[in-house]
């Protein structure tokens, strides 16, 4: 199965958008450039010192387990194999504008230590074979359950811990154990207090057992086979983003529906001092994040639904007063979060009369 990270929602092809519109020059002369060509590595970045920081939470927890960390074309562990792949971008500065532009937004430092703490919990769990064993399968569920893209997630169910955004924890029992080994493994973290009194305080104290027991062991399995690594990555950095478009882009049906709410929301054209379409782009990785975090629906749908309805924005030439920004964002905020939650339980964003 695949354990990759934030896998997108198919539905349609996007419309050729203008790439690296906006982007310095110097990001969007890496646009025209093969990935394999720009000879990206760990050695000397940040990235580093992240996963420098990881293996010693490792260490310090009682796991000789240092998973081999390479970069990729996105987070994730290859169904298996205790290792751990880091998206290209992260990388260079210039390739961080281009994914904030043409992305959903690139991660921070707390993202990335997230994301290596949540991968570092795919290869524990792979390194030791945990999956077969009676315990994990009573707590997280069958292994070899069928993996999908998309789930409904129960939001706030204190079965499953929360660490990703979407409460990600819900979407296969090897995700479940991978967040669950994360919050475990994160400096004060305060687990025991913070998941007093509920269900999954358990799969936190199987964690906590299971490292004491084989923490300092020889691994069973030191595979070393990888995913598509930077090296193979022969498409351009254009052609990756229009692929990831493609691949994010769903159907909205929405139209020119919403367009009496977007009215009643903003500004007429002149009235306000600039434009909403500004207020909104300058919100927009914050709305995506936010709307994604409670929600529990993929980044791909919330991302596509927002640029949809900032393409209405931008038509309808609406408006807004800087200083009512908070106003209109906590506005449209409530409106894109029923939008993405009308998706997760009914698949579509409103009813057609």
């Amino acid at each position: 199965m695949s354990t990759a990270l934030a896998s997108p929602v198919f539905r349609e092809k996007a419309p050729e958008p203008h790439f690296g519109e906006g982007l310095p020059p110097a990001s969007a002369l890496l646009l025209q450039a093969r990935i394999k060509d720009l000879k990206l590595h760990l050695s000397g970045t940040l990235l580093e010192r992240f996963i420098g920081q990881l293996y010693d939470e490792l260490e310090a927890k009682g796991l000789s387990l240092r998973p081999p960390c390479y970069l990729s074309d996105q987070w994730g562990c290859p169904s298996g194999v205790p290792v751990i792949g880091i998206p290209f971008y992260l990388a260079d500065p210039n390739l961080l504008q281009i994914e904030d532009a043409l992305g959903a937004g690139a991660e921070n430092e707390r993202d990335i230590m997230m994301y290596l703490r949540h991968e570092a919990g795919h290869a524990f769990n792979y390194a030791f074979k945990l999956y077969e064993g009676d315990e994990w399968r009573k707590l997280f569920g069958d292994y070899s359950k069928p993996y999908v893209d998309t789930y409904k997630p129960h939001p706030f169910s204190r079965k499953y811990v929360v660490h990703i955004s979407g409460w990600y924890a819900q979407k296969h029992p090897d995700e479940d154990f991978a967040e669950t080994f994360a919050v475990w493994l994160t400096p004060n973290s305060k687990w025991p207090e913070r998941y007093k009194g509920w269900s999954a305080i358990r799969k936190l104290q199987y964690v906590d057992q299971i490292v004491q027991k084989v923490g300092r062991t020889p691994q069973i399995v030191t595979l070393d086979e990888r995913d598509m690594e930077v090296e193979q990555m022969e498409e351009t950095v254009l052609d990756h983003y229009r692929q990831r478009m493609l691949e994010e882009k769903i159907d909205t049906s929405i139209g020119e529906t919403l367009d009496q709410d977007l009215l009643a929301l903003f500004e007429a054209e002149g009235v306000g001092n600039t434009g909403a379409d500004t207020l909104v782009r300058a919100e927009r990785q914050s709305l995506i994040q936010s709307v994604t975090q409670y929600s529990g629906v993929s980044r791909g749908v919330v991302k596509s639904v927002l640029d949809h309805l900032l393409e209405r924005i931008s038509a309808l030439k609406l408006s807004v007063h800087r200083d009512k920004a908070r106003e209109y964002m906590t506005r449209l905020t409530a409106l894109l979060t029923a939008l993405a939650m009308n998706y997760l339980f009914t698949d579509k964003f409103f009813e057609n009369d």
